[in-house]
């Protein structure tokens, strides 16, 4: 029974509230008790309705970009675990400047073991924890921040040319795929962060580049109809677009 009403009994349901776009506000308070030894219930509480909509307790749920639905939903096993790693997102943001990288991962660890304590698999539970876990170099990190998302592209580009050129010129290319495994060590207690994102994200970058692509030419399809027809309204966009949200757990492609 991970996660429970505020009265301690089994959590069945969820009352949430709808403000349009892509935001929720929890309605009634809800817990989760941390499985960890030593670990203790942390409560999410109801959106304190005298906050703007998208502040306070606030959820877009998980903020997988929508060409990546069919890969990584954005609701479902993984919900609450979410609605959980936005509240604690949402503290995180109102600590002093210089604390906010360290709570920010412990809010992000804390996200993974709730994901697995609510039945989403250790892989796509890691894959969903490597992806906050950029997110809070990207917001928190200042300089760490670029270097991270800087060596986390060079290890992707390095992975898919350990392969290429393993195949296509000699086997001993294929050593080159070590390169990401051994500069993660220099981001200490990082290190499996950076390790994770650098593998999983060579792995599936083949079918984050296919979606991102055939979103696009959805879009091109659509203002081409949009132009013939004349129809009025704004300009037909492609959906998502890859900038990091200001809040909320995001998921953007690895």
């Amino acid at each position: 029974m991970p996660f429970t009403d505020h009265d301690g009994n089994e959590l069945r349901s969820l009352p949430l509230v709808y403000r349009l776009d892509r935001d929720f506000q929890v309605a009634e308070a809800f817990c989760w008790r941390d499985p960890r030894p030593g670990g203790t219930a942390i409560e999410v509480p109801a959106h304190d309705a005298s906050l703007p909509p998208t502040e306070g307790n606030s959820t877009d749920f998980a903020s997988v970009p929508p060409f990546l639905w069919g890969l990584i939903a954005s609701y479902g096993k993984q919900t609450l675990a979410a609605i959980l790693h936005d509240h604690l997102t949402h503290q995180t943001r109102l600590a002093p400047a210089d604390e906010r990288l360290a709570l920010r991962r412990v809010a992000d660890e804390t996200f993974r073991v709730a994901l697995v304590d609510s039945g989403v698999h250790q892989l796509r539970a890691r894959v969903m924890w490597t992806a906050v876990g950029i997110e809070r170099y990207a917001h928190h990190g200042g300089v760490l921040g670029w270097l991270i998302i800087a060596q986390l592209a060079l290890g992707i580009a390095a992975l898919v040319a350990a392969v290429a050129l393993g195949v296509a010129v000699h086997p001993l290319w294929f050593l080159l795929a070590a390169a990401p495994a051994v500069l993660a060590v220099v981001w200490g207690k990082d290190a499996n962060l950076m390790l994770a994102s650098t593998y999983l994200g060579a792995l599936y970058a083949p079918l984050v580049a296919a979606a991102f692509i055939g979103s696009r030419l959805e879009q091109l399809l659509a203002f081409i109809i949009w132009v013939a027809s004349g129809t009025p309204g704004p300009i037909p966009k492609a959906e998502p677009t890859l900038r990091w949200p200001d809040h909320g757990t995001t998921l953007p492609p690895l």
